[in-house]
């Protein structure tokens, strides 16, 4: 079994994704087929699906990190074994393309040097975004504020933007979220 990166549980990761979860869940949407851009151990899969409250049919989680294919899928077996209605997939989401995704979810996007992973989104599909300020090496975009963050993407319309601060005694940052449709 490869080794687990800790980050991944972390306050600020975990916090962030339910702030997700709660918001996808206030809108009210469904989705057929959800894809996770640099989904890395499933965790907004595993949040969606065992939680319940918003409506999708399958998730596929992409990362560029062939570790993260079994883990996540260890993570989420209990969907996996259901038709895949959870599966991790080993793929570059720069190069990606998925014909049949209605929601794609990306909550690293300041790890991203380059946009082809958005411009590959087809338009007309739901997007939900988060970035952060946080300073860090292998973070290629810094948003100062959620309206810079999502003056990057060119969404037809927007049904969230919001921030969220994370404080602790040492250090904080604050994580910027956008939900719409490309």
């Amino acid at each position: 079994m490869p080794v687990v990166n800790s980050d991944a549980f972390s306050s600020g990761q975990l916090g962030s994704k339910i702030w997700l979860c709660e918001e996808l869940e206030r809108l009210g949407w469904e989705s057929d087929r959800t894809y996770v851009y640099a989904g890395w151990y499933g965790m907004i899969g595993f949040l969606l699906l065992s939680r319940g409250r918003f409506d999708v049919k399958t998730i596929r989680s992409v990362d560029i990190d062939p570790t993260c294919e079994r883990i996540a899928d260890m993570f989420n077996e209990y969907w996996v074994w259901q038709d895949w209605r959870f599966k991790a997939v080993t793929a570059d989401c720069n190069n990606f393309k998925a014909p049949d995704m209605d929601l794609v979810i990306n909550t690293s996007t300041e790890h991203f040097q380059s946009r082809a992973w958005w411009d590959n989104i087809p338009r007309g599909t739901r997007v939900v975004l988060q970035g952060n300020n946080m300073p860090h090496d292998d973070h290629f975009t810094h948003s100062h504020s959620v309206t810079d963050f999502v003056s990057d993407y060119d969404f037809t319309s927007i049904d969230f933007m919001g921030s969220k601060d994370f404080v602790y005694p040492d250090w904080s940052f604050t994580r910027f979220m956008v939900i719409g449709t490309k």
